[in-house]
């Protein structure tokens, strides 16, 4: 045997005697026992196994998922809940009465009748659905508009050909309190079409709001994807707060909030990991992909829908225009292969309100109106609480009770086992030497 190998051999036998680990040292006093020496030696291993098994499973899964998400229920008092953003859109994108006005506009300004453009602006549906009109058809009237009016000033135009929100809300009580309904409410170009959207939604809390909507169908220009027995959509964040209301309807709408709550700790954390950022981190989801698909929509057809507003601070130096008519082949083209997933950098946020709506319908009116309520249903909120799935004294604390449990292991033992596999090894092999 080489000088090593005893040096080995003599510092085994020394580990064996006087370690602290538990049962080793019986490897040892019972040496001259072999079938008790291979009995307490099967049940080592065992343990060592054992521990090792639990061990690296521990890690895999604190790798693999290091973060965890709880639900619980909190209390919340109405008032401390804040109102959602409420979008409130017509089925019906654009008003008969004013189209005929512009029929008969470039009625004046160019040699065709009233009728003649009354009959090829049902294709201006191109600006709300690309898709729903034929892409040759909407570039000629674009070409036949530039040529009657000048150049079109896209958003402005669409906003003044649609319904108004005083012709569409007929009245709002908040708390049977009447409000005015114009100050209340906006209109504002969406991706829905020109909807009514709520002003300053923060300060409306603890409350019932309370609308009536106008169902007459007598300013209706029917357009292709309108439907006729349709009255209006709802539209909150989140993808379980949206919902139709049918004219003639009497409806309460049950507006439940769930809490997404994330440790402050998990800033530490790799964004690929929490899978949400913070708000100091990115945009809010509700703003990054409307802002990705904009993006997509410059490289493909050099052009924004109508829904963005390129006047704003955060979009003025794009310096681009609005996508119209003549766009409206590149539009398909976007609209049948742009999705959400592809925004992979929008995440949701870590500390976030999302929104759920519940109708039920408490009668019926005259077919010319319906009536909506919203309110908060019940004191109890929804928390998904993200948390980190180890904090590293837990992962320390769990690894090293599994060890004690199995084979008695400490620091003092990995210690130990240090101090006799360097020094006393290299002690034995010089004097093992003389």
């Amino acid at each position: 045997m080489s000088r090593l190998g005893r040096a080995l051999r003599v510092t085994l036998v020394e580990y064996f005697k006087k370690t602290s680990l538990n049962g080793f040292g019986l490897l040892y006093f019972i040496r001259r026992r072999r079938y008790q020496r291979f009995f307490w030696f099967l049940f080592i291993a065992v343990g060592i196994l054992s521990a090792s098994f639990v061990v690296f499973s521990t890690l895999l899964q604190f790798l693999a998922r290091s973060t965890v998400t709880s639900l619980s229920d909190q209390s919340s008092a109405a008032e401390d809940m804040p109102f959602p953003a409420l979008t409130i859109c017509s089925v019906n994108k654009l008003s008969r009465q004013r189209l005929n006005e512009l029929a008969q506009q470039l009625a004046s300004s160019s040699g065709n009748s009233t009728d003649y453009w009354l009959q090829r602006l049902p294709l201006l549906a191109g600006y709300f659905f690309p898709s729903a009109v034929e892409a040759s058809s909407a570039a000629e009237l674009q070409a036949a508009l530039d040529d009657a009016q000048g150049v079109w000033h896209v958003r402005k135009q669409l906003l003044h050909l649609s319904p108004s929100c005083e012709s569409l809300l007929l009245s709002c009580h908040l708390d049977a309190v009447a409000l005015n309904c114009s100050q209340l409410f906006r209109l504002m170009p969406t991706f829905e079409g020109c909807c009514c959207v709520l002003q300053q939604p923060g300060k409306i809390t603890g409350a019932t709001l309370t609308l009536r909507l106008n169902d007459s169908r007598a300013d209706d220009f029917h357009m292709p994807r309108t439907r006729l027995n349709a009255g209006f959509s709802l539209h909150l964040p989140g993808w379980l707060g949206r919902l139709s209301l049918q004219p003639g309807e009497s409806s309460a709408l049950q507006l439940s909030a769930i809490r997404l709550q994330a440790d402050p700790r998990l800033r530490g954390f790799p964004l690929a990991e929490r899978g949400c950022h913070f708000a100091e981190e990115a945009e809010h989801l509700v703003q990054c992909l409307p802002l990705c698909r904009l993006r997509s929509a410059i490289a493909a057809c050099n052009c924004a829908p109508f829904a963005y507003d390129l006047s704003s601070t955060a979009l003025v130096e794009l310096n681009v225009s609005y996508c119209n008519l003549a766009h409206t082949a590149c539009l398909q083209g976007l609209e049948a292969s742009w999705s959400p997933w592809s925004c992979v950098e929008c995440l949701p946020a870590c500390n976030d309100w999302r929104y759920e709506l519940r109708k039920s319908l408490t009668g019926y009116m005259s077919p010319l109106e319906s009536k909506v309520s919203i309110r908060y249903g019940g004191q109890r909120v929804q928390l998904y609480r993200q948390d980190g799935f180890y904090n590293w004294y837990e992962l320390l604390s769990n690894v090293g009770g599994v060890l004690s449990v199995c084979i008695g292991c400490s620091f003092i033992s990995g210690f130990e086992f240090v101090y006799f596999m360097l020094f006393r090894l290299w002690h034995n092999w010089r004097q093992l030497g003389l």
